[in-house]
């Protein structure tokens, strides 16, 4: 991963020129709260777990060679092709983690219009978290997609890490600053044609 994320990035920022805009995707993964409660782009970056350490050095990275660089923090994508625990499900196998968790999302759809939001309207060196805004439990989320699929009932493998995220992601800042809304305001409208 780090490869990707950070040597990547030191790649194509050693081989550009220096851009007058550059927007990078990044990951709601750069929090580390655990508590369940929302978390905005003023919250502490202090992830437990390896993915976010690495995609923060990244981050940390891109603002010390371009510090007006635009972040977009992105909650798990989902939408055609990126379907979640699809084959799981379907087999009626567990899924591992705590099924009381919230899982913070975005539809790809809404995630490709928040970058072209970002492009158009957001300030230098700003920061946005990119969500629907709507936090769901892991159970009812799967319920309900395994539901859609007419599949069994979704087992859990309460075997995850406890030290596991467990936050809310607020996207008010974005959606304020930047205009955009997402179309797909919950996981039921996101999930209905995707399948």
């Amino acid at each position: 991963m780090r490869d990707v994320y950070v040597q990547g990035l030191e790649n194509v920022l050693a081989s550009l020129p220096r851009p007058d805009r550059f927007l990078f995707v990044s990951s709601t993964s750069v929090y580390g709260q655990t508590d369940g409660g929302w978390v905005t782009e003023d919250s502490p970056t202090e992830p437990d777990q390896e993915s976010g350490r690495v995609v923060l050095e990244a981050e940390r990275l891109l603002r010390s060679r371009i510090p007006a660089a635009i972040v977009l923090r992105f909650a798990g994508i989902y939408g055609p092709a990126r379907l979640l625990k699809k084959e799981a499900i379907v087999n009626g196998l567990p899924i591992a983690g705590d099924c009381e968790k919230w899982l913070n999302l975005i539809h790809v759809e809404d995630g490709v219009e928040a970058i072209l939001a970002a492009e158009a309207h957001a300030n230098p060196g700003t920061t946005f978290n990119i969500a629907d805004g709507s936090p769901v439990s892991r159970r009812e989320f799967y319920a309900y997609w395994a539901e859609i699929l007419d599949a069994p009932p979704t087992r859990f493998d309460h075997q995850g890490d406890p030290r596991a995220p467990h936050r809310k992601i607020s996207s008010q800042t974005a959606q304020v600053a930047l205009g955009w809304r997402p179309r797909h305001p919950t996981y039921r409208e996101g999930l209905k044609n995707v399948s």
